[in-house]
């Protein structure tokens, strides 16, 4: 069994993850929950595992598409509360470009969710997690950015 860097303590949740900005003609590639919820395609890296291969091996599971990793972009510190559970995550948020293409939807479990095309300038009507990368995204430099996100109250 691939051990991950995610563990569990009580009520809080501890994890790195990957993740892919997947951008092109002015459009970004995000996953949809059955709640209206967009997400970044990524996950848990490995132990062992760098980044960059995190993220290349996150968007092949999730969507069948190889990407070639540009540069890391934002380094998120996410503390946010979900269903009860207090999480805590270090995310590396890489600029990748497609090599395939990508199926329309993922399929994790019992859980499909729809996988679209959004416009940028549309980032500020839909929700976005995690929410600070609405605005970083459309004023990203292109030097990495570190960005702490806390949504917990102590």
């Amino acid at each position: 069994m691939v051990q991950d860097f995610r563990t569990r303590i009580a009520d809080h949740s501890f994890g790195v993850r990957a993740s892919a900005l997947i951008i092109k003609d002015g459009y970004i590639y995000l996953a949809k929950s059955p709640k209206e919820d967009y997400y970044l395609l990524g996950g848990a890296i490995h132990v062992g595992e760098s980044t960059e291969e995190a993220v290349k091996r996150e968007v092949l599971e999730e969507v069948g598409a190889e990407v070639s990793v540009a540069q890391l972009a934002f380094v998120v510190e996410n503390q946010f509360c979900l269903e009860g559970v207090n999480f805590h995550q270090i995310e590396f948020h890489y600029i990748v470009s497609l090599l395939s293409d990508p199926s329309p939807s993922v399929v994790e479990g019992d859980c499909t969710r729809v996988c679209e095309w959004v416009a940028l300038d549309d980032l500020d009507k839909i929700r976005l997690n995690p929410s600070c990368l609405k605005r970083a995204i459309k004023h990203w430099d292109r030097q990495p950015q570190h960005i702490k996100h806390i949504e917990i109250k102590e």
